[in-house]
């Protein structure tokens, strides 16, 4: 099914949505980060295939890139980038909220907090959409 054209104008405010992000103060890296993250977790290949490409990109080394599914054992990750992706898995799977937005917040500004958790919503959404309706 071909959901972009079939709600158009629906899809069409989901991806501006994404897009408004890029300025937020939460940074390129960080951001990608998570929705490829949220990505694997939710099983979507084309997600996963679209933003390890914008990773790279956006220069993220491949290494990481690989070692993401395993950040917690994994050497290369910054405290900040672990407790981003502690605090995408928590939100992706509603699983230890507290405790990782209690470790975020130490990072981040509420607007960070909110921007973050947008990004990662959103992409949650876009990934059941193309996993539901992808043939």
């Amino acid at each position: 099914m071909n959901y972009n054209e079939i709600s158009k104008e629906t899809f069409d405010l989901l991806y501006k949505s994404r897009a408004t992000l890029a300025h937020s103060p939460v940074g390129e890296a960080i951001r990608l980060l998570a929705e490829l993250r949220t990505s694997q977790i939710n099983g979507c290949a084309y997600c996963c295939r679209l933003h390890s490409q914008e990773a790279r990109k956006a220069g993220i080394s491949q290494e990481k890139l690989d070692a993401l599914p395993a950040w917690r054992s994994a050497t290369g990750f910054t405290e900040e980038e672990k407790n981003v992706l502690a605090w995408t898995e928590a939100l992706t799977r509603f699983e230890g909220l507290s405790e990782a937005k209690e470790r975020l917040v130490e990072f981040y500004s509420e607007k960070q907090v909110v921007d973050l958790t947008a990004c990662i919503s959103l992409m949650n959404a876009l990934n059941r959409v193309a996993i539901a309706l992808r043939d």
